[in-house]
């Protein structure tokens, strides 16, 4: 009894597949650098609004210290959220 294969594809399948699983791969580490890329832009906008936020605390005179507090969270709340939407606005590209 011999051992014949379920499916015979041709080379030029075969390279058609080949090609194929290289370009989702290719794909999938582009979108994995541009997430990364996001969030550590997310992190920055939320550090740099902790910091607004902090020194509004320490600064002399209440409306610019306020103006500081309110500005921090501004930027540090709806900054990454709208990096987010922005960045997926039209599919991300």
């Amino acid at each position: 009894m011999t051992n014949q294969p379920l499916l015979v594809l041709s080379e030029q399948r075969l390279q058609h597949e080949v090609q194929r699983a290289l370009a989702v791969a290719a794909a999938t580490h582009y979108q994995l650098v541009r997430k990364r890329c996001l969030m550590a832009a997310c992190l920055l906008e939320f550090v740099g609004g902790l910091t607004l936020m902090g020194l509004g605390f320490h600064v002399t005179g209440e409306d610019f210290g306020q103006g500081l507090f309110l500005g921090g969270i501004i930027v540090g709340y709806l900054g990454p959220v709208w990096t987010w939407i922005l960045a997926n606005w039209q599919g991300g590209d």
